[in-house]
């Protein structure tokens, strides 16, 4: 199975959407259980467990970490391919947050950030970090029109618009569960990003040989043109709205190497 792990605040271990998803939980002193909560089960919750919602990252598992980035580094050394970060660390460059993002890069693992919400860092025009590192995603948010105004017309309720940002996916009144038998509606960056990291879950459980690079591009690629819908934000959404179905397709479809010769090469020696 391909690891994700979420780096956040607290989760509730005993959620019925979380027993049995998760292969490692580290040390947090966090007191907020619902975010965490919600973003794991959004990356990869129970599905076709009868009990609550779908979640796209399906049978991926999930190391459950603390929000900082000596965890992001942990995480990568033990074993996870991709890593959500749906948080919001500064409003400004730092060169050695970098290199622990280049770090977790370097290792193989693939980034994932929430880009803002709008307000995070006082405006919607700033870039926010983790986000907007080199060698990560950021991702921000659209409705279920495409809309990057979460109230069509009103220019005061989008979440991040910038250069940083790579793409975007579904991040207004999205389904949440925050709690035990707690299901409900919510808005945020915050869960766009898990959407991404759990398609890019999927796009490595059938192409386990995919590098960070040719993840970016397939998801790029394959995202849903929403300029049309969001004229006055062409070119601050980055490649537009994820499409998940066709980025696992052309995830399971792309050649990843073609070797000739006398020399062996297993993909499934790499991380996982």
């Amino acid at each position: 199975l391909i690891t994700i792990a979420i780096t956040d605040a607290n989760y509730h271990l005993g959620h019925q959407e979380l027993v049995g998803k998760y292969n490692y939980v580290g040390a947090n002193t966090s007191t907020d259980y619902t975010h965490g909560t919600a973003v794991a089960i959004t990356a990869a919750g129970g599905t076709d467990n009868g009990v609550g919602k779908s979640s796209i990252g399906f049978k991926s598992s999930l190391q459950l970490r603390a929000m900082n980035y000596n965890e992001v580094i942990a995480a990568s050394y033990a074993g996870a391919r991709v890593i959500n970060m749906s948080w919001a660390a500064s409003c400004a460059y730092n060169y050695y947050a970098q290199l622990s993002i280049d770090e977790a890069y370097a290792n193989g693992s693939i980034l994932v950030a929430a880009a803002g919400n709008g307000s995070t860092c006082g405006n919607a025009a700033i870039e926010v970090y983790p986000a907007a590192f080199n060698h990560v995603i950021s991702v921000s948010s659209v409705g279920p029109a495409d809309n990057h105004e979460r109230t069509i017309g009103n220019a005061a309720t989008t979440h991040q618009h910038n250069a940083s940002v790579d793409l975007c996916a579904p991040g207004y009144d999205v389904a949440l569960s925050i709690g035990f038998n707690t299901y409900t509606t919510g808005n945020g960056s915050s869960f766009a990003a898990p959407y991404v990291s759990g398609t890019i879950a999927l796009m490595l459980a059938v192409n386990n040989c995919l590098t960070a690079e040719q993840v970016e591009m397939i998801l790029k690629s394959t995202c849903v043109n929403i300029d049309a819908q969001n004229p006055s934000y062409v070119g601050l959404l980055g490649a537009g709205r994820l499409n998940a179905g066709a980025a696992v397709a052309m995830a399971a479809s792309y050649a990843t190497m073609n070797i000739s010769g006398t020399n062996t090469f297993n993909c499934g020696t790499l991380q996982q």
